[in-house]
């Protein structure tokens, strides 16, 4: 806001004026500019703009991690348990499919075993 602009604006009481957070300049709260971003009730938002042009909900002060340092020490500190990482991904892929090999496995064993199978290749008893 420029100095030509707050002379535009009416001034209230001194009882309605004070300091603004934010970094909003102290004066008349009413005059301050607004954040603007289009809200969820589909008008636009009514709070008071930082230095940047959005509120504290809209454009907070921080824009993420830029560094690889940074990006890994915020994938350290969301990490809850541990079951959705790579590694426990892979683990459980490896064992879907170990499983899913001795199923084959066990299925051909019945197969072989099965009477039918027995009398085709000519043994007597049963594979327990």
């Amino acid at each position: 806001m420029t100095s030509d602009q707050a002379s535009d604006t009416p001034l209230l009481p001194l009882h309605r004026r004070g300091r603004l957070s934010n970094g909003n300049p102290p004066g008349d709260f009413l005059a301050a500019p607004r954040c603007g971003a289009r809200a969820r009730s589909g008008g636009n938002c009514r709070q008071p703009a930082m230095r940047n042009g959005r509120c504290r909900f809209h454009g907070g002060k921080s824009t993420g991690a830029r560094t690889p340092e940074g990006l890994e020490r915020i994938r350290r500190a969301r990490l809850r348990h541990g079951s959705r990482t790579a590694e426990a991904i892979a683990l459980t892929a490896a064992a879907a499919a170990s499983g899913r090999r001795l199923a084959r496995l066990i299925a051909a064993l019945r197969a072989l075993s099965h009477p039918t199978f027995q009398r085709c290749i000519g043994v007597e008893g049963s594979i327990p």
